[in-house]
C-alpha cells in the first residue's frame, strides 16, 4: 500500500486574486463581513484537506503545463489545482455556476 503524500499547498496569483475578488464581492454586495470571513475560513479548511490524497479528486480532463487539472468542490465553489511531486498548486477558485470549462481551457500557464 502506498504511503500518503503530505503535499505542500501553494496558491497561484490567479487563485489569490479569486479569493480577494470573492471576498470583495461579498462585502460590497451583501455588506456582510462575517460571511466574507466564513468564506475565507471554509476555503482555508478545504485547501488543507487536499493533502494527503490530492490526486483522488475529480480530474477535469484539462492539462496545464503538462499537469492534469483536478478540482475539489467547496460549498458553492470549485477549487482547481495541479500536483507536481509533493506540491499542490491551486490555480483557480471559481463559483460552481460559472462556465469554468472555458476559463480552465484558456489557461496556458500557471501564474506563480
Amino acid at each position: 500500500m502506498e504511503k500518503p503524500i503530505n503535499y505542500k499547498i501553494v496558491l497561484s496569483k490567479d487563485a489569490l486574486q479569486d479569493i480577494k475578488d470573492i471576498k470583495k464581492y461579498i462585502l460590497t454586495t451583501f455588506k456582510y463581513r462575517e460571511y466574507a470571513e466564513k468564506f475565507s475560513h471554509k476555503i482555508k479548511t478545504a485547501l488543507k484537506s487536499l493533502t494527503p490524497f490530492a490526486e483522488g479528486y475529480e480530474n477535469t480532463g484539462y492539462v496545464i503545463e503538462g499537469f492534469p487539472v483536478y478540482y475539489k468542490p467547496c460549498s458553492t465553489y470549485l477549487i482547481f489545482f495541479v500536483t507536481d511531486g509533493t506540491t499542490v498548486t491551486v490555480i483557480r477558485i471559481l463559483k460552481d455556476r460559472m462556465y469554468w470549462q472555458s476559463i480552465i481551457n484558456k489557461m496556458k500557464r500557471i501564474k506563480r
